[in-house]
């Protein structure tokens, strides 16, 4: 009894987490970057929500009339939902700036800007909320765009300021006004300013991420492929084999290997120099990606030497058909720019892997195979 109520118990606990990231994924959706422009726009939701407490707070303690306040009040309720339903349905994605970030900074100063016109005598404190839409934007906006931020806050509320003191002179007094404007300008342009160097800032990060991710991709590739022909290395090779005999142990396909040695490479050096064979190692990997098929892989596996592996096929073909096709290319081909006739040839050496057998076995068995082909006279292939 007790063990299948623990039982239960574990169910629903480990249900807790599920039901919790289903909720999580319907709200902020799965995307990365979408989740982060819906997280800060319902911060700003939770910003306004505040706002519209103490507007309540104002009209329950007779601060200001509730008539003077009910545009605000709307346009404070309406804000956050209406961004988040562009951004949650994805049609934010359709602008250069998914987040958003602009449109949401110059709609809050706007409706702060409002918030001065009719909170009275106490419009003065609602100019610090301007300070908290600026910091927001050092997050997401560019450097242009905070300068436009700040220029818009200051014009419109040297306008709302002149306004208000033209039509209401008593609350709004012209020296305080002045005052306020000027400390205004002072704080929002500091901010703005520590904006654009953050905002610089991340960009040259992100460059100098990009630069890393680049150099790790190169160092990946260098780790991995022949620096000359472009080919996977012995290294990654073995590294291939050893998946596809896990994948084998699982009930994978099998495979074949086919080492290809190029006949009388050394001759190629002498006659004609390294220039000319190196130019012939690249044209036997260039063939190679062109006449295998898809699905087999090659690698330089040490000098002239390349090793092919040769996944099996359903149904089940014939993997010489291959290594046929890129000895016939070869024959035809010009190995060379610089000798236009010389023209190279291959013998190789294939097996099939056998099961459970380790990858060293199956390397030399090629290898047998391979020397086998070149006493039979080589440009041609022997298997075992």
């Amino acid at each position: 009894m007790k063990s299948a109520m623990a039982a239960k118990n574990e169910r629903d606990a480990s249900a807790v987490p599920s039901r919790m990231q289903r909720f999580a994924s319907l709200v902020l959706t799965d995307d990365r970057d979408q989740r982060r422009a819906i997280t800060m726009v319902l911060t700003t939701t939770a910003l306004y929500s505040v706002c519209l407490a103490l507007l309540a707070f104002g009209v329950l303690y007779g601060v200001f009339p509730i008539e003077r306040i009910g545009v605000l009040a709307l346009l404070l309720a309406l804000a956050g939902p209406v961004f988040y339903a562009i951004i949650r349905s994805g049609l934010n994605l359709r602008f250069s700036e998914p987040k958003l970030a602009f449109p949401q900074a110059l709609v809050a100063q706007s409706m702060i800007a409002l918030a001065y016109t009719v909170c009275g005598p106490v419009h003065s404190a609602t100019i610090i909320f301007m300070a908290v839409v600026t910091v927001y934007g050092m997050f997401d906006m560019s450097m242009r765009r905070v300068r436009l931020v700040l220029l818009y806050t200051l014009a419109v509320m040297a306008l709302v300021m002149a306004w208000k003191v033209h039509t209401d002179p008593q609350v709004y007094q012209g020296p305080l006004e002045i005052m306020y404007f000027a400390m205004m300008a002072t704080s929002l342009t500091a901010i703005s300013l520590l904006s654009m160097l953050v905002s610089k800032m991340r960009k040259r990060l992100r460059s100098q991420k990009d630069e890393l991710a680049q150099a790790l991709a190169r160092i990946q590739i260098a780790a991995t492929h022949d620096e000359l022909t472009g080919l996977a290395n012995r290294r990654h090779m073995i590294a291939l084999l050893g998946e596809h005999i896990t994948r084998r142990s699982r009930g994978g396909p099998g495979f074949a290997v086919a080492l290809a040695d190029i006949d009388h490479f050394k001759n190629v050096n002498d006659t004609h120099g390294h220039r000319v064979g190196d130019e012939a190692l690249m044209t036997f990997a260039h063939l190679a990606r062109v006449q295998l098929r898809s699905a087999d892989l090659v690698a330089r596996w040490g000098g002239e030497e390349f090793l092919i592996l040769l996944p099996e096929t359903n149904p089940p073909g014939e993997p010489n058909r291959a290594v046929e096709r890129l000895r016939a290319a070869l024959a035809m081909a010009s190995a060379s720019d610089h000798v236009p006739d010389l023209r190279i040839a291959f013998s190789t050496g294939l097996t099939r892997y056998i099961d459970g057998e380790p990858i060293d076995d199956m390397i030399e068995r090629a290898d047998r195979a391979l020397y086998a082909a070149k006493d039979a006279g080589r440009n041609r292939t022997v298997t075992v």
